[in-house]
């Protein structure tokens, strides 16, 4: 094939693949009701900012862009390719997250996939081996799981594909270092300019390539090669640190002086638990085919397989050591998994009683059949017989019940509060939180007075108890562990019984929200005493001492 016929073949694979997952982005989205909240409204809300502010003041926006690149946990740099999508579709939840899949997550599907292929393949390899492997990596649960409640996180797994690339084919920038140094450097530092967190994936990928490298050094007595690796991996160095201290030193220095560990221990289980959460993921079925693919490496001696294995355990490693991983922050470590998978496609594809169409069949039966499972209800229902063949952690499209309900909680906000009243929420769970309120009504943003979600990270904020109206639940709602949101649970349960600090409180109305829960709207008849204050916070230190009473 000429260059020119490649690159048309590649440009149909693409617009294919991309036609196909906005289809079912739509599907998905079409069996939501569209009530965000949290992280699955912040980027889609901030899609809109930044769509209405370009059309507006093109120059503000690129001034506000780089303030955030530079300062931001939440950057907006991700959004940027996405602006296209707003310009031309709008504003929809459809326009954002096909935004999202078209950029980001099939690119990113095609990229690792052919990567895999070509180091799974050999001369006797069958050549229904790519449709297969383009197949499972194009249906891949993992990145499938954020893109779909609206995190652009996908986005990170594009540049470690590319940094993952340069790195095998410099030998670990052994070959052309500093070109490759500067390659890998520039792919790793977007990877961590469009979202802090994938500092965790840069060093497990960089402590894999570390070690692969001095095996192979070691291996082939080749010093040369060593010194090589030293020269790129401090060109590679350089670029990030340069590239992070030019564009983003005041975040840099927030984040040296953060200690993370502490301020998201609210988010962090054991050990068993997190090894579990990532694990349910994948189903059994995929599981058990990224198993067979690393034993095929390990004799095949498929190096790149084992290269990317080190790099997915090590990022968990070190990620885990702050908090548990969310769908979007165990991304990489799948990304890094999936060159197994592919490993064991391409065996069984190849197998010479196997070749035949069937086996590519019988492949995609698989990753579609884990597709459905994990992201619709009409598949979770209908393969629930043989549920081993979805992952156990469901990404169900977002539904509340009783939404008439949560409706009429907040025009009842809205009505009964005057222009100068604020109202606090005392929960913070999937079935009821501060977020969601302000979302299905955005008049109520301005109104809502923070309280408390997470112990660890915002500790209490007393000014929520001056609030006139508070929304509180039984039993109380949260999405932690328990004991790691007292700050919600204790001045929930008060009000609710009318003890402590719920003397001061009222209640005017009743609500049936999801799971049975019931909520509660109160209003403040009298201030809470001091006297109600000091026996909150003598609560409040049973499990944290450092926990001061405020002046009141």
């Amino acid at each position: 094939m000429t260059k020119n016929e490649i690159l048309g073949f590649w440009q149909r694979i693409y617009i294919c693949t991309v036609l196909l997952g906005v289809a079912f982005a739509a599907l998905y989205i079409s069996l939501e009701q569209s009530v965000y909240y949290w992280d699955f409204a912040a980027y889609f809300d901030t899609f809109n900012r930044q769509g209405a502010l370009l059309v507006e003041s093109p120059l503000q926006w690129l001034s506000q862009l780089r303030t955030s690149i530079g300062t931001d946990d939440y950057s907006v740099a991700i959004l940027v390719p996405l602006m296209p999508f707003h310009m031309v579709f709008g504003g929809s939840r459809l326009s954002y997250v096909a935004g999202i899949v078209t950029v980001y997550l099939v690119p990113t599907a095609l990229f690792i996939g052919r990567m895999s292929y070509v180091q799974a393949a050999s001369e006797t390899s069958s050549s229904r081996g790519w449709p297969a492997v383009w197949i499972a990596a194009f249906l891949y649960t993992p990145f499938w799981a954020a893109t779909l409640r609206g995190l652009p996180d996908v986005a990170g797994c594009l540049a470690l594909s590319a940094a993952t690339y340069f790195l095998w084919n410099s030998r670990f920038l052994a070959r052309e270092p500093v070109i490759s140094g500067i390659r890998v450097g520039v792919s790793l530092w977007l990877a961590f300019m469009l979202r802090r967190w994938y500092a965790f994936s840069v060093i497990g990928l960089g402590l894999s390539a570390a070690a692969f490298c001095l095996l192979q050094v070691a291996k082939d007595r080749d010093f040369a090669a060593l010194r090589n690796a030293v020269l790129g991996g401090v060109c590679a160095i350089l670029v990030i640190a340069g590239a992070a201290l030019a564009f983003q030193q005041p975040l840099i220095l927030k984040i040296l002086g953060t200690s993370y560990g502490d301020l998201y221990s609210g988010y962090k289980t054991d050990f068993v638990s997190q090894v579990d959460q990532v694990g349910s993921r994948l189903s059994y079925v995929n599981w058990l085919l990224i198993l067979f693919g690393f034993y095929i490496s390990v004799i095949r001696r498929n190096s790149f397989v084992l290269f990317c294995a080190v790099a997915s355990v090590l990022t968990f490693l070190i990620f885990t050591r702050t908090q548990d991983p969310d769908r979007h922050h165990s991304m990489p470590m799948f990304l890094w998994l999936f060159p197994a998978y592919a490993q064991a496609i391409v065996a069984i594809v190849s197998m010479p009683a196997l070749r035949s169409r069937w086996s590519t069949v019988a492949i995609a039966v698989v990753a579609g059949s884990a597709y459905l499972g994990t992201f619709f209800p009409f598949g979770r229902q209908v393969l629930s017989p043989v549920g081993y063949v979805f992952a156990r952690e469901a990404t169900l499209p977002l539904h509340l019940d009783n939404l008439p309900e949560y409706r009429r909680l907040t025009d009842d906000l809205v009505r009964e509060m005057r222009p100068e009243d604020r109202f606090s929420v005392f929960a913070s769970g999937a079935v009821m939180n501060d977020s969601l309120l302000f979302e299905m009504d955005k008049d109520l943003y301005p109104r809502i007075e923070w309280s408390c979600q997470v112990d660890s990270r915002d500790r209490f904020r007393p000014e929520a108890l001056k609030s006139r109206y508070v929304v509180v639940t039984d039993p109380p709602v949260t999405h932690l562990q328990p004991g790691a949101q007292i700050c919600v649970t204790i001045p929930d349960q008060d009000i609710v019984e009318g003890k402590g600090i719920g003397a001061a409180y009222k209640r005017i109305a009743a609500y049936r929200l999801s799971d049975d829960v019931k909520g509660y709207l109160y209003e403040q008849v009298r201030p809470v005493s001091k006297a109600e204050i000091d026996a909150l916070y003598s609560e409040f230190r049973k499990k944290y001492p450092g926990w001061t009473t405020p002046e009141w």
